[in-house]
């Protein structure tokens, strides 16, 4: 994600510089200037951008392509699964990370980013696991490592529990789903029935990144419009969602963890005020096969916060 960013501000100062023509249209088009940024992080995480119809559903998936592995190496593929509120460009930094060893496909999920929710089914945790395995299906993989962060966390390990014959390996970054032996600020919040995560203007939308961020990344003006502008348009159905999964994310994944029989590792950042740290405990405690660690220093973006060590983190464990 850190590469991605960079990437989106080279390439809008390379626009704006363009001309004062161009830097007047990029302004005054934030979706224009949202596009080409997306844009620019795919070419630099080596990812292609396609969509799938999966029984009438369009689903949005950011595509790596074969693996560049070795004549002797097994190539893999990674199901990678974003976040809430979030899209498959969050998880873009994944792609390099196992460029020599995986294809990796990330999918916008049901309901986010350009993946219509499926009308008016109840978007609960076992709707998105059956829909994952049904996307793994449709593909025509194998036996998959599953990456997820946060919801996509809880989502992949759930997914590892419920059909652990698709899953070799799991990869935890701040994952959501059980209780926490420390409730943080945030989770009190949640407790009391607030929804802290929602974007309803720009100082919502600074708070969202403080909770994500420990020192939140500076966007240019068009880009922090266009994401402002895309949460308000999908307010409404991330509000069904939360409702949906509350129970789930909050502690819904605890009682399967005896069920995960493939390696997990579990990664938390030592700053993480929406995942607490202590969570890690938890999952120590409950899955048949762990690794993991805190962070220091990282918050609840670990890939974000500490992108070399949850790359060699990862590289290592999943080879």
């Amino acid at each position: 994600m850190k590469r991605a960013i960079r990437w989106i501000l080279v390439a809008i100062s390379i626009l704006l510089a363009t001309s004062v023509a161009a830097a007047v249209w990029l302004w005054n088009d934030p979706a224009r200037a949202f596009a080409l940024a997306m844009a620019a992080g795919h070419a630099n995480a080596g990812v292609a951008e396609r969509t799938v119809a999966i029984d009438g559903h369009a689903w949005r998936v950011l595509d790596s392509g074969p693996a560049e592995a070795g004549p002797d190496a097994p190539v893999r593929t990674a199901i990678v699964l974003h976040g809430l509120g979030t899209t498959a460009e969050a998880m873009m930094s994944v792609a390099p990370i196992l460029r020599g060893t995986h294809r990796v496909l990330i999918p916008d999920l049901p309901g986010f980013g350009e993946h219509a929710m499926h009308g008016d089914r109840p978007h609960d945790w076992r709707f998105y696991i059956d829909e994952i395995e049904r996307f793994r299906v449709h593909e025509g993989l194998g036996a998959v490592d599953v990456v997820g962060t946060s919801m996509g966390g809880a989502f992949a390990a759930a997914y590892a529990a419920t059909y652990p014959e698709a899953v070799r390996r799991v990869v935890l970054l701040s994952p959501a789903g059980v209780v926490a032996p420390r409730q943080n600020d945030f989770m009190k919040r949640v407790a009391a029935g607030e929804i802290p995560l929602d974007i309803r203007d720009d100082a919502s939308f600074d708070e969202v990144l403080s909770l994500n961020f420990p020192t939140p990344p500076e966007m240019p003006a068009p880009i922090r419009r266009a994401f402002i502008e895309r949460a308000l348009e999908r307010r409404e159905a991330l509000m069904r969602i939360i409702e949906d999964l509350r129970p789930f994310l909050i502690g819904g994944v605890e009682p399967m963890l005896p069920r995960i029989k493939a390696p997990t590792l579990v990664l938390y950042g030592s700053l993480d005020r929406l995942t607490d740290p202590s969570m890690l405990e938890v999952w120590r405690a409950g899955l048949p096969d762990f690794r993991g660690q805190v962070l220091e220093g990282a918050g609840h973006v670990v890939l974000y916060d500490r992108l070399r060590d949850v790359a060699a983190a990862m590289r290592e464990f999943l080879r």
